[in-house]
């Protein structure tokens, strides 16, 4: 009754819309009357505005807060693999030089770790450490696994194939074998110290002839700290220009390794 009255009414005169105006039904008629154009706009185009106008703004921030951003400083793939490697080499208990490797799948999720050590089931405590003796069987060289073949060996995947590896130090000539026998595609290292030596020319020579590409990483920033505490601490996360993971409070270095052949 009322909506015929309204279409009347506008049909006769403009009066009726003053009639409405004070109306508590006349938001309600102009829902239900899609085909009566009034000022100009219809009826479902002043649904659409009304929509429009009070429809929620959203926020990300916390309490209508600022608006919160993603972090800025959070670490590359390749900086954090690279790191994933340094950080291995802390379980190494070679005294003169901790080395890391990481081998990572195309989707990069990484599928092998690994740091120099003795072979399982020997003991480390009745083979000798030492960079050098008289004898050379008293020296650590003839017996460590390098982080190369533990990484390939301790694999979580059932082949290394396609896969890239990052490793502290430029592969020596027998780790070189290794990777080419593995089918990983590519090899990222940081350090290359030992270029000039025999095992490391072997190795650029078998790895160019099997076409292995190799480059060496150059971090942009040289040191991540694990901080264990800063999960407990509440409000902004503290930074102190970068990324900050320390193992016991230590710094880990990506920039430098002590002197020795891995």
């Amino acid at each position: 009754m009322l909506t015929h009255r309204f279409r009347e009414s506008v049909r006769s005169d403009w009066t009726a819309v003053a009639f409405f105006a004070g109306n508590s039904s006349f938001s309600f008629i102009l829902r239900a009357c899609a085909c009566v154009d009034v000022f100009g706009f219809s009826c479902t185009e002043s649904r659409m505005n009304e929509e429009e106008t009070h429809r929620p703004t959203i926020r990300s921030g916390v309490g209508g807060g600022a608006e919160a951003r993603k972090r800025q400083d959070y670490l590359e793939w390749s900086e954090y693999f690279m790191a994933v490697a340094f950080l291995s080499a802390q379980r190494s208990k070679d005294p003169s030089s901790q080395v890391g490797a990481c081998i990572v799948n195309q989707e990069n999720k990484i599928v092998g770790i690994g740091y120099n050590g003795m072979p399982n089931g020997c003991d480390d405590d009745l083979l000798p450490w030492s960079r050098s003796a008289d004898d050379r069987l008293d020296t650590k060289y003839p017996y460590v696994c390098h982080a190369e073949m533990n990484a390939i060996m301790n694999k979580n995947s059932a082949t290394v194939k396609g896969c890239t590896m990052y490793v502290a130090l430029f592969p020596c000539n027998e780790c070189a074998k290794l990777i080419i026998q593995s089918g990983i595609k590519d090899v990222v290292y940081l350090s290359d110290k030992y270029h000039s030596t025999p095992e490391m020319e072997a190795s650029r020579r078998l790895l160019d002839l099997a076409r292995i590409p190799y480059s060496q990483f150059h971090p942009k920033q040289n040191r991540i700290v694990i901080d264990f505490d800063s999960i407990s601490r509440s409000g902004p996360r503290e930074s102190d220009g970068g990324c900050a993971p320390a193992v016991n409070g230590e710094v880990l270095k990506l920039g430098t390794q002590k002197s020795d052949t891995c």
